[in-house]
């Protein structure tokens, strides 16, 4: 639950081009970085280097882009074990609009991915997949060829642009297949010529609280919890989606 309106909104449009059959979402993603950026320091949260911060930002861009692709929102679970890297990704998309990404210890020979997705009322869903690339957004697109045989184009700039062009049923992808990012992100400044579906506020928050946390303590098994406490006084847990850290007194 959030305690204040999030400062860094970022808005994006899904439109529908009809004669080639194409969804197209794009928006300016870089408030979803400053946003992080904010609620690591607002807790705070261990700083990220320069380049953990580009994938970071890239995660967050691609992965709000390719949620609001859907008709309908959904919970998204992004988990990337990166190749060639020591850590990996998480990246949690809530229905609402919200965002966390964190990065998470990982193998440099790994290369799994796993994404569970889950619709209101409905079981959760979960796709395996392997990557061939240190970038989120590559990830992002191998998801939609490898789990759903579907191609997508996305590109995110360095700015914070990004757009998503998506096939319907039938549709014809080839409008936009021999264009690089630059000609993607040029889609930006175009959008007259395409059908305004739905307008989606993205921000950056996590769920967890307090509360959150103290129940999924006490709903572990007794014996679990005196091995957690290992009788100290307090406890000190983190948040597995944000990474923000609660310290929990014994009483």
């Amino acid at each position: 639950m959030l305690t204040q309106f999030p400062e860094h909104i970022a808005h994006v449009t899904r439109y529908l081009w009809e004669k080639p059959g194409l969804v197209v979402v794009m928006g300016t993603m870089a408030a979803l970085g400053a946003g992080r950026r904010a609620y690591a320091g607002r807790y705070p949260l261990e700083t990220d280097d320069d380049r953990h911060a580009v994938l970071l930002d890239r995660m967050l861009a691609a992965a709000g882009l390719a949620a609001v692709a859907l008709p309908e929102r959904e919970s998204w679970g992004w988990s990337l074990a990166l190749p060639g890297l020591p850590a990996g990704v998480f990246c949690g998309v809530e229905p609402e609009g919200m965002l966390c990404c964190r990065l998470v210890a990982s193998e440099p020979d790994a290369t799994a991915a796993v994404v569970q997705r889950q619709k209101a009322g409905h079981p959760m869903t979960q796709s395996h997949f392997s990557l061939e690339s240190t970038d989120p957004v590559q990830a992002v697109i191998r998801y939609f060829s490898q789990a759903h045989q579907t191609r997508v184009r996305l590109a995110v700039a360095g700015d914070g642009r990004g757009v998503l062009v998506q096939p319907l049923p039938g549709g014809d992808l080839s409008v936009v297949a021999g264009s690089g990012d630059a000609g993607l992100l040029d889609l930006l400044g175009r959008p007259e010529r395409m059908q305004l579906l739905e307008e989606v506020l993205l921000f950056y928050a996590c769920r967890c609280t307090e509360e959150m946390i103290l129940s999924m303590l006490t709903a572990l098994p007794e014996a679990d919890r005196l091995q957690l406490w290992q009788g100290s006084s307090q406890l000190r847990i983190s948040c597995p989606r944000c990474g923000r850290t609660y310290t929990i007194a014994r009483n």
